[in-house]
This record gives C-alpha cells, sequence and structure tokens, in this order.
C-alpha cells in the first residue's frame, strides 16, 4: 500500500545528482529543448510526453537506498516531479537535498487504466478488513477518490503519472 501511496503522491506532484554535468548540444538542439518549470509541467505534459524537456526545482529527496531517483518541486510545493536517473546520471546524492538544480531529460507517462485503479481499492477494502488500518486506507482511498475525479474532469479513461528520465543536470543558484 505504501508503493500505491508513493505513486499517487509522485503523481499528483511533479532531480539531482552527485555531480555536476553538461551535455553538449549543437545550437539548434537547446533551442528544440523546452523548458518548463516543475509548477507549470502538469498543464502540459500531455504536449511533451516523450520529448526533452529542461526542468529547473529544488531537491526535496533523493532515494538513499539506490539513489537513481529524486524529486524537485517549483516554488509551489503542491506539485512534485521524480527524476530517474539515466543518460550521464548514474545516481543522485543526498548532499543535493536543498539545492536548486536544472534536469535535462525525457518525459515519460506511465497510465492506470480503470481497471488497475478499480483493482487497487478493492486491494484497500481487503486489507481494511483484515488489519483494521482505518487511517492509512482512508489516505489510500481519497488518492483513489481524487484520481477518479482527474479523470472525470480531464475527460479520460486512465489517470496518468508523469516522471522525468533524466539525461544530465547541473546545480544552479
Amino acid at each position: 500500500m505504501k508503493k500505491i501511496v508513493s505513486i499517487v503522491l509522485l503523481a499528483i506532484s511533479i532531480i539531482a545528482c552527485n555531480s555536476s554535468s553538461k551535455k553538449n548540444t549543437s545550437e539548434s538542439d537547446v533551442k528544440s529543448i523546452q523548458t518548463v518549470s516543475v509548477d507549470n509541467l502538469l498543464a502540459k505534459a500531455d504536449g511533451l510526453v516523450e520529448k526533452t524537456i529542461k526542468v529547473k526545482g529544488h531537491v526535496t529527496h533523493t532515494c538513499k537506498h539506490s539513489g537513481k531517483r529524486c524529486f524537485l518541486v517549483g516554488d509551489n510545493e503542491q506539485f512534485t516531479i521524480r527524476i530517474e536517473a539515466g543518460g550521464k546520471i548514474t545516481g543522485f546524492n543526498r548532499d543535493l537535498v536543498g539545492n536548486t538544480i536544472e534536469v535535462e531529460g525525457i518525459l515519460k507517462e506511465r497510465q492506470l487504466s480503470k481497471e488497475y485503479i478499480d483493482q487497487m481499492e478493492h486491494e484497500v477494502n481487503e486489507k481494511a478488513k483484515e488489519d483494521g488500518t482505518a487511517e492509512t486506507c482512508a489516505t489510500e482511498m481519497s488518492n483513489i477518490k481524487d484520481m477518479r475525479a482527474w479523470m472525470k474532469s480531464n475527460n479520460k479513461d486512465h489517470y496518468s503519472i508523469y516522471f522525468v528520465e533524466g539525461l544530465n543536470y547541473e546545480v544552479v543558484e
């Protein structure tokens, strides 16, 4: 269930590494890369999936076990984006937490089908019956309700989770 909550929180929200690196790109390549703030990424995400973007934000967390993920927020801390290590990024150093970085990467989308969300709800209900963890289950059910509301308001048959497959990043001031 923690995994479900993490997925949902990351989806609702929408970058880091242990060393700065810059990609050698031609001037025409730089012009074709769209820069998007974390705060505005969700509004533009549909049109940017599988495209190379740059996103700048404050590092709030790096995964301590693998170091392969970090999370960025913009000025509005309500939105978070997950950055996956890839390209020249071998991992994210925990020292990046609190710093602002700009990440170049490819925006990816994972779609959760209505059937998958129905299964999540079934599992939460079964868990509640088994161990009576009402508080955790209530949070998970609220997340499921939010996903369904998003699907309805966006006229979609799936719930989208966006993340960035990082290619490189640099710490910025």
